[in-house]
């Protein structure tokens, strides 16, 4: 056996072919694991934003508001959006139902229930559905907001050509009702971001990347 050539020949090719497959399969783990830590630390990174985004407006989105309609919810709104990620959308709040606006705000607004999903699927419990929530809440309050803003805009324009009070305004708006689903989304959200600080959410998602990195670095 030792003299047969042809059989160290086939050791030696199945055992190179073992080492090519084993090599290829530490190879794409090692691409799959890079992969991961990008889209946690890209999600992480916007995430991220919005609860800045949040915490500094907080006082005014949480404050204590009067009965009576919000006719600067067009100015929550912009600071509720005043980072890159979300600088765009300020411009459908000045131009509530006009393109191409309402369709860039439809588009970030999928945009934004496609990145809660995303959370919930990339990371783990209690991470996921923490961010996930709050997300979906920015989401769902902006949503709010922009609707509320139609119907303030359409109160101006018939108040400009009929002048009349805020109260006989109501009379032919639904502006109440769309004030009350604001207000509930809001307080939803002011929960959401809540739950964030008392888990002590940014704390554990950073943990975590650190991990993702360094098992990527142990490669």
């Amino acid at each position: 056996m030792l003299n047969n050539w042809n059989f160290w020949l086939s050791l030696i090719t199945a055992m190179t072919a073992i080492l090519a497959v084993v090599l290829s399969v530490k190879q794409i783990s090692l691409s799959n694991k890079h992969h991961l830590f990008e889209r946690r630390l890209k999600v992480y990174m916007i995430v991220s934003g919005l609860v800045c985004l949040y915490k500094e407006n907080r006082n005014l989105i949480e404050r204590k508001r009067k009965d009576e309609p919000q006719f600067a919810i067009d100015h929550e709104f912009i600071w509720l959006t005043n980072n890159t990620y979300m600088e765009a959308q300020s411009e459908a709040i000045v131009h509530p139902l006009e393109q191409p606006y309402h369709k860039d705000f439809l588009k970030k607004r999928e945009e934004l229930r496609r990145l809660a999903t995303e959370i919930r699927l990339i990371f783990k419990k209690p991470i996921n559905e923490l961010y996930g929530k709050f997300v979906e809440c920015y989401e769902k309050t902006l949503f709010r907001m922009y609707q509320y803003q139609i119907i303030i805009d359409k109160m101006m324009k018939e108040n400009e050509k009929n002048p009349m009070t805020a109260e006989e305004l109501q009379k032919f708006f639904p502006e109440k009702e769309h004030r009350i689903r604001m207000y509930d989304a809001m307080e939803e959200l002011k929960v959401s971001y809540q739950a964030l600080v008392d888990q002590k959410a940014d704390e554990k998602i950073t943990k975590y990347i650190r991990l993702t990195l360094k098992l990527y670095m142990s490669f």
